[in-house]
């Protein structure tokens, strides 16, 4: 009796989700959308935020993999050197390691700007043709994953300049390990 009734209940919960979800995108179908209010106006296709965090050289999430995988970001153990009891050749190394990512962020962000705006640019011209759409967005694309190097390569310098405990100091400061 049991098994038919667990089956059964998966089945409702399932229907009820399903539904659910289905409705969520006809309510937002005829609303206004989020693009609407987040243009940036220097590049239409971004938000004020996105452009800020580029030209920044800001993380956005960039390094999750590492930082969640014990490899922790240089600018997190800079906030945290007292709480983890970094010395002072650890902080200086470590300022070293944020401050040439930081710089490498920036001009790599600078690209990627552009690039969003000569594709924003494109589309707004009205004439976006398939081979010039492809070669911007594979270029565009190796652009964001050469950011994305960046970062992660900031996060395995700043590790190795860690002892074990002060990594898994980091985590538990973090909230990545309780």
């Amino acid at each position: 009796m049991k098994t038919t009734t667990l089956p059964l209940k998966s089945l409702a919960c399932a229907g009820v989700l399903a539904a659910a979800s289905a409705s969520a995108p006809a309510q937002h179908a005829h609303g206004t959308s989020p693009y609407a209010h987040s243009r940036s106006p220097e590049v239409p296709s971004l938000s004020s935020d996105e452009v800020r965090e580029l030209r920044n050289g800001d993380g956005m999430g960039l390094a999750r993999a590492a930082e969640l995988n014990h490899f922790p970001g240089p600018r997190h153990l800079l906030d945290l050197s007292v709480e983890l009891g970094l010395g002072d050749a650890q902080i200086e190394r470590i300022e070293v390691i944020h401050r040439n990512m930081k710089a490498r962020a920036i001009a790599k962000g600078e690209e990627v700007l552009q690039a969003e705006l000569h594709l924003s640019n494109l589309f707004a011209s009205g004439q976006p043709s398939a081979p010039v759409l492809t070669r911007m967005t594979e270029h565009l694309g190796l652009m964001r994953g050469q950011l994305q190097t960046i970062h992660l390569l900031a996060h395995i310098e700043a590790a190795e300049v860690l002892t074990v405990e002060q990594i898994e100091g980091y985590d538990r400061l973090r909230g990545y390990r309780h």
